[in-house]
């Protein structure tokens, strides 16, 4: 699945990428990483992987030090509305949790990337 899904996150058009405020560049790492959670988070496996976890914390990092919570939210967004898969509200709020940690950044089905 994160094979798939990196495939379709590369062939986002730079008309999808001009919605956003973020860097296409910037948002490399969130394209390349996130895949490894799309399993989980659409609902295919009940737990989240040791990568998808790491990936998180990796995330949380970039948050706190790094991109910043806002471009993270973006990237991720980008993502989301790139994708044909939908994800589970449940999933998005159960991640955290499954992951034993918390997110520096919003994931959800309508995100507010203002927040």
């Amino acid at each position: 699945m994160a094979r798939i899904v990196g495939f379709l996150i590369l062939a986002i058009s730079a008309q999808a990428m001009a919605k956003f405020d973020v860097d296409p560049h910037q948002c490399q790492v969130i394209f390349d990483n996130f895949p490894y959670c799309m399993d989980f988070l659409i609902g295919s496996n009940d737990w989240p992987s040791s990568q998808c976890c790491q990936r998180v914390y990796d995330f949380n990092a970039l948050a706190e030090h790094g991109l910043g919570p806002r471009a993270i939210c973006e990237c991720i967004e980008i993502i989301i509305r790139t994708i044909p898969m939908k994800l589970r509200a449940d999933r998005i709020s159960d991640l955290p949790v499954r992951c034993n940690t918390h997110l520096s950044f919003p994931i959800s089905e309508y995100m507010d990337c203002n927040r």
